[in-house]
């Protein structure tokens, strides 16, 4: 079927079948297009080939061009096919389209992409320190890291703040912006020792109604490593 082909010329093109009929003839499903810029790498390789609408794609856009021009079609899909290999059709006698999913990230102009929460995928104790860890090291800069101390404290006190989102929080508010709100609202005055942010606050009720709750057992251990500090 010409439609399950990865298009190379107007004469040869690649099947997408896994068992072509020619097995000693077959070759791997992998293109590499060389050309310079306005060649037609996109106009007359890349835009033919998402024309077929065979595969699940990953496409880059540098110019945001691309969505624009291919995007309704793929939002309106192929048409469904039969057993037969002929389009199905509805009630009305329309053709049924299966439409593509599209997902777009767009690292320069965040309004115009899609987001992501990784707060939505935390289950359990192990998921947060596996966030946290990767926050941590995503956020360090260039450079070698800092002091193994405060990289430990920051591992507690960011398990902490997100234990206590993830465990106490209304799903609305089990995100990044929840989380620089507790850390903005983290003041410390070094005159006065005894002084209580409403972090420590809000602990401290988590503490009273549930002594072994995850989260609080982190603020616990971020805070005696905080109060070693300021002895010293």
């Amino acid at each position: 079927m010409f439609q399950n082909n990865v298009i190379l010329t107007k004469t040869e093109s690649l099947t997408m079948n896994s068992r072509p009929k020619d097995p000693k003839t077959a070759r791997n499903k992998n293109v590499l297009v060389i050309g310079g810029s306005g060649s037609g790498k996109t106009r007359f390789w890349l835009k033919p080939n998402l024309m077929q609408m065979h595969s699940s794609y990953v496409v880059t856009d540098p110019k945001g061009t691309i969505l624009v021009e291919c995007g309704k079609m793929l939002q309106r899909g192929t048409p469904k096919l039969g057993k037969d290999g002929k389009p199905m059709k509805d009630k009305h006698g329309k053709d049924i389209y299966e439409p593509y999913r599209i997902k777009v990230l767009n690292t320069i102009n965040f309004k115009k992409s899609m987001h992501y929460n990784p707060f939505a995928y935390i289950h359990s104790e192990k998921d947060i320190l596996k966030l946290v860890t990767t926050l941590i090291a995503n956020t360090k800069g260039e450079g070698k890291a800092g002091d193994d101390f405060w990289v430990k404290a920051e591992t507690l006190l960011y398990c902490a703040l997100i234990g206590y989102i993830h465990y106490e929080a209304p799903v609305e508010e089990q995100n990044f912006s929840t989380l620089i709100e507790f850390i903005n609202a983290m003041e410390v005055r070094e005159d006065d020792e005894e002084f209580k942010n409403p972090v420590d606050l809000m602990f401290d009720a988590l503490e009273a109604e549930k002594p072994n709750h995850f989260a609080v057992r982190q603020y616990k251990k971020y805070k005696l490593a905080a109060g070693d500090v300021c002895s010293k």
